[in-house]
């Protein structure tokens, strides 16, 4: 069994497994929770420069780079262990221990969190879904109605092309209020946020 080959392996992955080597054992139990909750859709992306400035109440000197390294394996190492089905606790440490250099130490604190959560985690194998073909959006004012004769209310079109598992392209369409689409591209952004960690 394994996390990654050599062509999969993500780069500085060994760089990034030693910084995660230096965090205290609860600082890192946190951030492998943090980490397990955003692969959940829990919580939000774990913020660098928390952890940043937990570390150096620490004594603990890790840049910004090296920081968002150890939340970036974080989150390789669980996400591809949830590809893994009935991979245990143990299996889980010996995985890390022969593939990563990890100490025992730190791999029993990401092992008690894999034990912990690996029901919770969803199974991130890409689903059989269809593709994105086109993301269109157009702000428009509503300036009466047959009930309201002075409406002005701004509101927002999105137009949405998907091509299904068949090739078919299908559009489809639908309007939010301006607070429901600020709420919608904040959501994107918290997206955006995991995507560029992962």
């Amino acid at each position: 069994m394994s996390f990654f080959s050599e062509k999969r392996s993500p780069k500085g992955i060994f760089t990034a497994i030693n910084s995660l080597n230096k965090f205290p054992q609860q600082l890192l139990a946190k951030l492998c929770q943090d980490v397990v909750d955003a692969l959940q859709y829990k919580g939000s992306v774990p913020q660098v420069s928390h952890y940043q400035s937990q570390l150096e109440k620490n004594s603990i000197d890790l840049g910004k780079n090296e920081v968002q390294s150890t939340i970036n394996v974080l989150f390789f190492l669980y996400r591809d262990a949830s590809k893994i089905s009935n991979l245990d606790q143990k299996q889980f440490l010996e995985i890390l221990q022969n593939q990563t250099g990890i100490t025992n130490q730190a791999g029993k604190v990401l092992a008690t969190i894999w034990e912990r959560e690996k029901e919770n985690l969803p199974s991130l194998t890409m689903p059989n879904v269809g593709k994105l073909i086109d993301f269109k959006w157009k702000v428009g004012v509503t300036f009466s109605s047959s009930i309201s004769e002075n409406l002005v209310t701004p509101f927002v079109t999105v137009n949405i092309s998907v091509s299904n598992t068949d090739e078919l392209v299908q559009t489809h369409s639908f309007e939010m209020s301006v607070p429901e689409f600020k709420e919608f591209a904040r959501n994107l952004k918290e997206i955006n946020q995991l995507l560029e960690v992962i």
